[in-house]
């Protein structure tokens, strides 16, 4: 019990050490390029593709994005800039396991924007929803199945997810949730 409390216990192997040096080493990067920017920069990982590849995203404090590839070391291995376009802010990402990450960009009337980009991260396609009175997309993810859900919030407080079908982005399914006092969807 005492070795795991010990910072030593996480770089027991060697892998982990090389692996904790190489995460650090990308964390180092991130943070130098942090400080050249003027206000807020935030990240988002956009999971694993099913070649073991990590898609992230991280939003420039000019709505600009830029889309990163890392390896199962967590090196770099490529990386898309895009952007800022006029209106729209980006919101979240998601990678399925077919390796294509989809981005949710939101536009300033309410209109969500949906991208496919392939496993390298180029742009592939799009699909526009809404606007929808009352209702801003909020995330994005992907089920078991591949299809992708567009997650929406409502300024009453009820929630609803949409499937969408992975190649062309147009929605299959709806479900809302009704607000529960008390209760927030993030």
């Amino acid at each position: 019990m005492s070795a795991i409390l010990g910072t030593k216990f996480l770089f027991a192997t060697a892998a982990g050490v090389i692996a904790s040096k190489r995460l650090l080493a990308v964390a180092a990067a991130i943070a130098m390029w942090a400080t050249l920017q003027s206000g807020a920069v935030s990240a988002q990982t956009g999971g694993v593709g099913g070649d073991g590849y990590t898609r992230m995203m991280w939003r420039g404090t000019d709505g600009s994005i830029s889309l990163w590839k890392l390896d199962p070391s967590l090196n770099s291995v490529g990386a898309h800039d895009y952007g800022p376009y006029p209106g729209y802010s980006p919101i979240a990402m998601t990678t399925a396991g077919s390796n294509l990450s989809y981005v949710l960009w939101n536009y300033t009337d309410g209109t969500a924007d949906v991208w496919q980009v392939d496993a390298n991260l180029n742009f592939v396609l799009s699909n526009n929803f809404g606007p929808v009175v009352g209702w801003t997309a909020e995330g994005l993810g992907s089920d078991s199945s591949g299809n992708i859900r567009l997650l929406w919030k409502s300024t009453q407080g009820s929630f609803s997810v949409w499937t969408l079908n992975p190649a062309s982005l147009n929605s299959i399914a709806q479900i809302s949730f009704a607000y529960y006092f008390g209760w927030t969807p993030p």
